[in-house]
């Protein structure tokens, strides 16, 4: 029996195992199933009669998961899953990246890769994104305010990739948690709030620039800076420490870590980026249709240069405990907003795509050119 990742726990699960309901027996009403299958109080079909429920033709029928109870979207049942785990300290720019980053598939990436992202599998994800997210940057022109710690509902987004004939050929079902930075201030909380991190098939770790001590140095007097928060180095800890105890892994991590520097813009503003760095260009993958992998490896031995500067080898040393991963630079806004407010004509993103890109490129959604 084939089976589904749920986008709420990240587990995987087949529809025998799920809750189940149906537009039928619908309790308040006198609508009543035609194959003569009883409901529960609460509505819900017996495990005995589920085989049968899910062969009617009558009916639309409802699947629901059973650690979370919350419904599941259609297009997870039959497409492919890519569940990413979108992760970062407090302040380093996660909410304005998610902002950006759906607007960048829909506008730009749609056309090069030939695919359209559904923004109406889920209602609530429709919603959220529009409300939270895209009006105050795009319609209003306010940066995005920092997520509250807690509970919030996944953004569920299928991404289906056409044939020449524009036919469907694969469906990358994307979920993003926009976790609140405080939800990554402990091992405790790592495990109520980040339960999706073990079971996810690729992880963006943004990381802010402006928390690293020498660029601080550098740019103090300059520009307003953030608070310190959580060190780069505790974040990574906990969450290698978080897939490990979970899926109880000794050697290297299997899932794909993209640690992605954001807010390159004030680096470049302030002439701390090189004069020649690739990170002042947008990269190539765009423009030919592809993962290019040349673009691809000059933005990744530039970035590890920088990060010798930059960080502890402590970090560089923690990330060696992933079998791949791979570091990109990249702003969502392309200049520093005046406190919160930012005119959506200067908004210009840079790279934003590419760690998603590499992402779907590992997981052979997207053809790679170049050598491998």
């Amino acid at each position: 029996m084939s089976k589904f990742t749920c986008p709420y726990c990240y587990g995987e699960h087949t529809i025998q195992s799920c809750g189940l309901k149906c537009s039928f027996n619908i309790p308040g009403t006198d609508i009543t199933c035609k194959s003569g299958v009883v409901k529960d109080a609460e509505g819900w079909i017996p495990q005995i009669s589920k085989s049968k429920c899910l062969k009617c033709k009558e009916a639309r029928k409802r699947i629901f998961c059973e650690t979370i109870h919350k419904e599941i979207p259609t297009g997870f049942l039959s497409g492919a899953s890519l569940p990413i785990a979108l992760i970062g300290a407090k302040a380093s720019g996660k909410s304005n990246y998610i902002a950006v980053l759906i607007n960048e598939i829909k506008k730009k990436m749609t056309s090069r890769f030939n695919c359209s992202l559904d923004i109406c599998c889920s209602e609530e994800s429709k919603r959220y994104y529009d409300d939270y997210y895209y009006s105050p940057l795009f319609r209003n022109g306010y940066v995005v305010e920092a997520t509250d710690a807690g509970e919030i509902p996944p953004l569920i987004f299928p991404l289906r990739f056409m044939d020449a004939k524009n036919r469907i050929k694969n469906v990358a079902t994307l979920t993003f948690y926009d976790t609140a930075g405080e939800n990554l201030d402990s091992n405790d909380d790592m495990e109520i709030f980040n339960r999706y991190i073990p079971n996810s098939k690729g992880i963006i770790l943004l990381l802010d620039p402006l928390q690293v001590p020498s660029i601080r140095k550098q740019l103090e007097g300059k520009m307003p800076l953030p608070e310190i928060n959580t060190d780069i180095s505790e974040i990574l800890s906990r969450v290698i420490q978080n897939i490990r105890d979970v899926k109880n892994v000794k050697g290297t991590i299997k899932i794909p870590l993209a640690l992605a520097f954001t807010k390159i813009d004030a680096l470049e503003q302030f002439n701390i980026l090189p004069p020649d760095s690739c990170l002042r260009e947008e990269s190539e993958h765009l423009k030919q249709g592809g993962f290019v992998l040349s673009d691809f490896e000059n933005t990744n031995i530039e970035m590890r240069d920088i990060l010798e500067n930059w960080l502890d080898e402590e970090v560089i040393q923690m990330m060696k405990q992933f079998s791949k991963y791979s570091i990109f630079g990249l702003t969502a806004l392309g200049g520093v907003p005046n406190g919160n407010k930012i005119s959506s004509e200067t908004i210009r993103p840079r790279r934003v795509l590419d760690p998603l890109l590499w992402l779907l490129a590992e997981n052979k959604y997207i053809k790679t050119i170049g050598r491998r």
